[in-house]
């Protein structure tokens, strides 16, 4: 298995797409520089959000829509991780031991800023653009760098929310889609955290 690695770091002043930037700060209340200029994302529960390249991929090629790392507005694009598939209080550790730490915090749903790539986005990315995390230990991320998953959560996973009106349940897709690219659904039990740790690398501290 591949080694789970931090795939590009996007951000903006504010709304879509974030841009690539080879390396960020990050601090308590998430990118440096990058925008939070809606009152509702500013909370230390949405500090960055997450999103798995291998979504974003099959999304581009669902839609007909030229999407790159940032178009859907998501700080971190990662790869070999799966976000989707896990729970409230699991952490991503990036860059190797004594690197920035992310806790999974709640499921990203759909803004309105979307309807700039597509009014359909909304109804149909429910449970399949991410999640967002909290910061649990501030530092330096740079593009590359290998990430850890460490499984702690205390409810089912894979985290999902229930659609708003008018919205689809991408869940199952999104599970769909992992599992092609081999990161299977993590089991909420013993064998299922076992497993994915044991297929998850373990990284060596920063010299």
């Amino acid at each position: 298995m591949d080694v789970p690695t931090v795939d590009s770091i996007n951000l903006s002043p504010g709304g879509i797409p974030k841009r690539p930037v080879e390396s960020i700060e990050v601090s308590d209340a998430g990118l440096l520089g990058d925008g939070h200029d809606h009152e509702k994302h500013r909370t230390p529960l949405q500090a960055v959000s997450l999103l798995d390249v291998e979504l974003l991929d099959a999304l581009r090629a669902e839609s007909g829509i030229p999407l790159t790392a940032g178009s859907l507005g998501e700080n971190f694009t990662l790869r070999g991780v799966g976000v989707q598939r896990l729970g409230a209080g699991d952490r991503l550790h990036l860059g190797g031991d004594d690197g920035v730490i992310l806790e999974v915090t709640r499921v990203r749903p759909p803004c309105y800023v979307l309807d700039v790539l597509s009014p359909d986005f909304k109804r149909v990315l429910w449970n399949r653009i991410g999640m967002y995390a909290s910061v649990i230990r501030r530092g330096q991320v740079t593009t590359g760098e290998p990430i850890r998953i460490e499984l702690r959560a205390a409810e089912i996973r894979p985290l999902v929310r229930e659609p708003k009106g008018g919205c689809i349940d991408g869940s199952s897709i999104a599970r769909s889609v992992l599992a092609d690219q081999g990161l299977l659904p993590v089991i909420d039990d013993p064998k299922g955290r076992d497993s994915l740790a044991a297929e998850t690398p373990k990284t060596k501290p920063r010299t």
